[in-house]
């Protein structure tokens, strides 16, 4: 009678997901309630082609169809929010669920393979055994008023079940992604909270996200970056709005929060913004790829970089005010920006997540994720931590383990100032800028290349002879990579430590103690064949550090200009 919907072989390869991660078909029907869009990371299939979803929750995908007098019509298709018994079928096997209507009848599946729920093998007739309504007598003619009215009765109960359903499904994946749950009609209310600024001028586009678009503007003649979310991103908006106005946040070298507010630029419809202060420098991508810089000036980016990211993982009380411990999770050389001064500015905390700390948080702390999916949860997948991109995160202490692979993510970062650092080459003149592992798998990297790289290889980002043997401190920049980058997350240092390292580079004729868990002593004196241009410069004995190890992911910055390099001292 019916026959497949044939979508299987639409789908290109390119689409199919990773192990342990299952991807479906994803469609909603223009009058459904609700979405279930949160469920999994829409995927873009390409042209003409369905929609794929890929699930965060569970390895299961679902399909409800309305057959009506012979004809099937596709209602919704996507992932299950869990794995639950029927979710074992390799195949799309419909039954029978609802009655909405005289003659309609929906049939819903679930399956547990990848794109199972593209196609179904058959629908049965309407009045076949085990379908709604087809067995007991039929209506009599004098009773057909009252069946439509119950019917439509049902009907309408069934919307509102089904409306209830999918509001809890929403609420239980904010929950397991770690964000703040909305308040109560926030979708309706949220614009009645926040202020319309007049004053507020957009310019120009600087930066477009998966969530949002930040432009360039003004505000009562300061400059400033505008972050725009659409009406649709209250959610995302409001945990990042969240964690900026933390009290105590304040800091040199993070972003600074000027305002929330809500508008748009021109026409468009009126969404939340972020107001931040605007680096007219750019981002750290963006200079690295047209400056050079002295050693100077990389220990000016690579100290302040440090500093902030410690800032961030400090729980503190200061002046009775609370600071908990941060954890950023999207640390790139985008997410980085330059200070007038040259100094460094961490921005976007749109995944940044509150840690368990020893002091109890107050009650207006920002909700803690309650769930695995919403901890391995990260950013740009080239500074993604080995323990992330192999699922292998410490989840019983995953506060620490966060800020662990955090300084894996700084070790990156580090490497890609120096590599663009002149005094670390001989002839002064250091290659064109790439981002970590871009030398080694291009500017669009897969996330199979990366794992492969990063975690089954543990092969890192080429540290040049050179490096090991300046004169300020031999051995130095080398092995405080190497103990970011570890392959053994215990291993690293901290955010803490890498900044009294970096301070001991920087100011080297004061003395800074290291924190107790920072090993130092002696380092190796440099190879005779070792060539470089001696600095009249002589360091302390430099901190003796461990074994290496370092991750990958496709950066935002994936073009660079190929004219020369003229250094850049600030």
């Amino acid at each position: 009678m019916l026959g497949s919907l044939g979508l299987w072989a639409l789908l290109p390869t390119a689409v199919q997901a990773p192990p342990n991660r299952r991807t479906c078909v994803f469609f909603e029907a223009p009058g459904v309630w609700g979405s279930t869009k949160t469920l999994g990371e829409l995927l873009d299939a390409g042209p003409g082609l369905p929609r794929v979803i890929r699930c965060l929750y569970s390895h299961c995908c679902f399909g409800i169809w309305n057959l009506t007098q012979d004809q099937a019509q596709v209602e919704m298709q996507g992932c299950r929010d869990s794995d639950e018994p029927g979710c074992e079928s390799l195949h799309c096997d419909p039954s029978p669920r609802a009655h909405p209507s005289p003659g309609s009848t929906l049939f819903t599946c679930s399956c547990g393979t990848d794109f199972c729920n593209a196609n179904y093998s058959h629908l049965p007739p309407p009045g076949s055994p085990g379908t709604p309504g087809s067995q007991g007598p039929q209506a009599a003619p004098g009773e057909s008023i009252w069946m439509a009215l119950v019917l439509l009765g049902l009907f309408l109960l069934l919307l509102l079940l089904g409306s209830i359903i999918l509001a809890l499904l929403q609420r239980k994946a904010y929950r397991l992604r770690g964000r703040p749950e909305p308040a109560p009609d926030s979708g309706r209310d949220w614009s009645e909270e926040l202020p319309e600024l007049p004053e507020l001028r957009f310019s120009q586009v600087i930066r477009e996200g998966s969530h949002a678009v930040v432009w360039a503007g003004q505000l009562q003649g300061e400059l400033v970056a505008i972050k725009a979310f659409p009406p649709g991103a209250v959610a995302q908006f409001q945990a990042e709005r969240a964690l900026y106005e933390l009290p105590g946040l304040q800091h040199d070298h993070l972003v600074r929060f000027i305002t929330a507010s809500q508008g748009s630029p021109g026409p468009l419809p009126s969404g939340p913004l972020l107001v931040l202060e605007l680096y007219p420098k750019g981002s750290l991508c963006h200079h690295l790829t047209q400056h050079t810089s002295d050693w100077g000036s990389s220990l000016r980016m690579a100290l302040s970089l440090a500093k902030g990211l410690a800032f961030l993982h400090e729980e503190r009380w200061q002046d009775g005010q609370y600071k908990p411990g941060i954890a950023h999770r999207d640390l790139s050389s985008q997410n980085v920006l330059i200070r007038e001064d040259g100094s460094c500015a961490i921005g976007d905390l749109g995944l940044a997540l509150v840690l368990p700390g020893l002091a109890q948080p107050p009650a207006w702390a920002p909700t803690q994720p309650r769930g695995p999916a919403a901890i391995m949860e990260a950013g740009t997948q080239r500074y993604m931590a080995p323990e992330l991109l192999d699922k292998t995160l410490d989840l019983q202490d995953w506060g620490t383990a966060l800020q662990r692979a955090d300084v894996y993510s700084l070790a990156l970062l580090l490497w890609e100032i120096l590599s663009r650092c002149s005094d670390l080459r001989p002839d002064h003149r250091p290659p064109p800028f790439q981002l970590a592992y871009e030398a080694e798998l291009g500017s669009t990297p897969t996330a199979c290349e990366l794992w492969a790289l990063a975690v089954e290889e543990r092969r890192r980002p080429y540290i040049p002879s050179t490096w090991y043997c300046f004169a300020t401190d031999p051995s130095g920049l080398r092995e405080l990579l190497e103990d970011c980058w570890d392959p053994d997350p215990e291993a690293r240092l901290t955010a803490e430590c890498v900044q009294q390292r970096l301070a001991a580079l920087a100011h080297p004729q004061e003395a800074h103690p290291f924190p107790e868990d920072c090993p130092h002593g002696c380092p190796p004196l440099c190879p005779e064949d070792c060539t470089s241009t001696p600095v009249p410069a002589t360091l302390p004995c430099g901190p003796q550090l461990s074994a290496c190890n370092i991750s990958v992911q496709q950066g935002p910055c994936s073009r660079y200009l190929q004219t020369a390099c003229t250094p850049s001292h600030v």
